[in-house]
């Protein structure tokens, strides 16, 4: 690794702007100080920035031997530190997993502020092995076994500056030759061999293991994750296109809503792809998401079950035509059917029907009998009329949600009572749609179940000299 070669490989591969900063991100170990040392003569700006984790009682004193190394380059570093073992506590999640995203938030909020046209980290050949066999064993796929990316976006952490990797293909014995060879004291990291944490079990005693039965493993791992990333790419192009014909509706941040039958007509692979794709949209950043947890997803979504947890929050909701991956649940606005606009009741007076979401229309008035007896029967019988007894109503009616654990007597049920929630089940109206369903009350009493069935307390007797007919009007009927 010389930095002649390592220049102009640099410029090729990234081909960065001489006057716009890049950020560095700096812990003080060989990796680092190599990659900034090999820039000191580039040409570009350079920012190194340190952040200290504040796990160890000496990274702070190691913080400010980072600082003065570089100030003795002619460098001025930025500094940040945060409280990564709290941090972890409250998110409930590992420590390494905890240092890497405070690391990467330090580091993108500098670029940010600096205007900065890259973040530049120095992962090597090793740490992509690691990394390869990381995501192999967790059971990742394609994209875990592809590795790290010599140029990537990290969306959670910035949509505008990228992350480049120009060590990746360096292994880190090099990177000690170079450090060696240039009189480069590194300042060494002992929680680097602390077997506690994952990595460093993989490194320190997982790989020499393998390695006693395929010394080239190291070398086989990266060349395999290079040629899987190029089938990566293409597979993206494909996901890509699945995605714009698949997807139906994007709520941001909030849900996703997929077409069925076009979800239906892909092949498996890229339905699996088209979810990881829409877990990592909902919750940027989201890592540890295995075959085990998107088998579950599409188990789901191909056998129409009721709403379940995908990962991290992230709920299943399945319709009839469409199903839906939602950060909490997300009810799916169903023009098809009649629902209330918010929980507040409306008033339903003889000249004054009561108006629903997208059109749909709430409609009373007072029949002669004989003019009743005269309609034809399939107006009589028709699902979105109602008639009823009109003896005893209070003025207005009222056009209301049904109350949680209500209980009413539907006609047919004598003397018995049934729970609302369990009737609207029995007439399999879609759980979306249940709890703003209209319900047509006089003084508290149900009426009418809009477009389902009467109360039974309310039915005809054949001796009303008036009959109160209720009416549900589709929106095309308006």
């Amino acid at each position: 690794m010389e930095p002649a070669q390592f220049l102009t490989d640099f410029n090729q591969s990234f081909k960065p702007v001489k006057d716009v900063p890049i950020v560095i991100g700096v812990s003080g170990g060989a990796d680092s100080l190599s990659l900034v040392h090999l820039l000191l003569n580039s040409g570009l700006v350079l920012i190194p920035a340190h952040f200290d984790h504040q796990l160890r009682t000496v990274s702070a004193a190691q913080a400010a031997e980072v600082a003065a190394l570089m100030n003795r380059w002619g460098l001025r570093i930025e500094a940040g530190s945060g409280n990564v073992r709290e941090f972890a506590k409250n998110q409930k999640m590992g420590i390494e997993e905890a240092a890497r995203i405070c690391r990467y938030e330090f580091l993108f909020s500098v670029a940010l502020r600096y205007k900065a046209q890259a973040v530049i980290t120095a992962h090597h050949l090793d740490d992509q092995v690691e990394t390869v066999l990381m995501h192999f064993l967790r059971g990742s796929g394609i994209n875990g076994l592809s590795g790290m990316r010599p140029c990537e976006s990290l969306q959670q952490f910035s949509e505008e500056i990228p992350l480049w990797r120009p060590l990746l293909s360096t292994s880190k014995e090099e990177i000690l030759d170079y450090c060696q060879r240039h009189g480069i004291e590194p300042i060494e990291d002992e929680s680097n061999h602390e077997l506690r944490y994952y990595r460093n079990r993989l490194r320190h005693e997982l790989i020499p293991q393998i390695e006693k039965i395929q010394p080239s493993f190291r070398t086989i791992v990266a060349r395999n994750a290079r040629v899987i990333a190029l089938d990566r790419q293409a597979l993206e192009r494909v996901t890509e296109q699945a995605w714009r014909d698949s997807l139906s509706e994007e709520r941001p941040g909030k849900a996703l809503i997929f077409d069925r039958h076009k979800w239906e007509q892909l092949d498996e692979a890229i339905q699996y792809r088209l979810l990881m794709k829409a877990a990592n949209l909902l919750v940027p950043g989201l890592r540890d998401l295995g075959f085990a947890e998107l088998q579950r997803a599409k188990e789901n979504i191909d056998s129409r079950l009721p709403g379940k947890d995908f990962k991290a929050g992230i709920l299943i909701s399945n319709q009839v035509e469409s199903f839906i991956l939602s950060l909490g649940r997300f009810d799916l606005p169903q023009p098809e059917f009649p629902q209330l606009p918010d929980e507040n009741s409306i008033a339903l007076r003889l000249k004054k029907p009561a108006k629903l979401q997208h059109g749909w229309l709430i409609r009373v008035n007072l029949v002669d009998r004989e003019e009743y007896e005269n309609l034809p029967t399939e107006t009589k019988q028709g699902k979105n009329h109602a008639w009823l007894n009109p003896a005893d109503v209070e003025w207005p009616l009222e056009v209301r949600r049904s109350v949680v654990g209500e209980r009413w007597s539907p006609l047919g049920m004598v003397h018995k009572r049934q729970k609302m929630s369990d009737f609207l089940i029995n007439n399999k109206i879609p759980r979306a749609v249940r709890q703003a369903w209209p319900v047509v009350s006089s003084g508290g009493a149900i009426l009418w179940v809009a477009g389902l069935r009467i109360a039974q307390a309310w039915r005809l007797t054949g001796d009303e000299a008036e009959v109160l007919h209720l009416q549900l009007i589709p929106p095309a009927a308006n």
